[in-house]
């Protein structure tokens, strides 16, 4: 894994692609052996807003669509990229935390607003829905697209649902387009291979920091160099 730090102020090198501004900030990826730091340029950002409004409209997301984000803040760089681009795309969203304690909010909005998609839906989340005593067939009925983490996955499909991948894939965010379809990186950013069952991930773009074959904290297998289909237990 190579690393190039943005370092000058100004706004991004046209001829090169990489962004001389100050890094929009220093994130976290799960690599399969823990949290490792991840700086992050605007440009990169600015890039991922385009690809998340491309991805959000083939998922329906457009004029008057309500989507709940669920998510922690070291995840913000995988996310907020995606929660512009709803906004681009005239879409509204309502956010919720990633945890236990916050499924009775997951359970407010999906109760209270006709949301369209829900994206983000880890196990704390449904390991809080049970604690509340809500089925998760009910609480999700209505919601078109659901997108959940391994795990989650496995137990909406488990409750009768037919949710979409959503994998937070080391630095790369990988949502599948259709019901039981592979989760699919964005094919302008980021390719993928395996080490064994483990994804690795490749920037094809100027990053603050790039990557080359870089471990993931998730195991599957390989659809083509930008779509897999996680194990069941998801995680390494």
């Amino acid at each position: 894994m190579n690393a190039t730090n943005a370092t000058k102020t100004g706004s991004a090198d046209a001829s090169t692609g990489i962004d001389g501004r100050p890094l929009w900030a220093i994130a976290a990826y799960d690599d399969g052996a823990g949290r490792v730091p991840w700086p992050v340029s605007h440009s990169e950002i600015e890039r991922a807003m385009g690809g998340a409004c491309s991805t959000l409209a083939g998922l329906g997301v457009s004029d008057g669509a309500r989507v709940l984000w669920c998510s922690v803040l070291s995840e913000s760089a995988h996310f907020w990229p995606l929660m512009i681009g709803t906004m681009i795309n005239g879409g509204v969203f309502s956010l919720a935390d990633a945890t236990a304690g916050d499924a009775h909010r997951v359970a407010m909005f999906a109760r209270g607003l006709q949301l369209q998609c829900v994206f983000g839906v880890n196990e704390p989340i449904l390991d809080g829905l049970d604690e509340l005593g809500i089925p998760y067939s009910e609480l999700f009925a209505g919601v078109e697209v659901v997108g959940a983490h391994p795990g989650a996955y496995e137990r909406l499909v488990a409750a009768g649902l037919a949710p979409h991948w959503f994998v937070l894939c080391g630095p790369a965010v990988a949502i599948a387009t259709e019901r039981g379809g592979p989760a699919r990186v964005d094919a302008t950013e980021w390719s993928l291979a395996t080490d064994g069952d483990r994804i690795l991930v490749s920037s094809l773009q100027p990053r603050a920091q790039e990557f080359e074959r870089a471990p993931t904290g998730i195991r599957g297998h390989l659809v083509d160099a930008t779509g897999f289909v996680p194990h069941p237990t998801g995680a390494a």
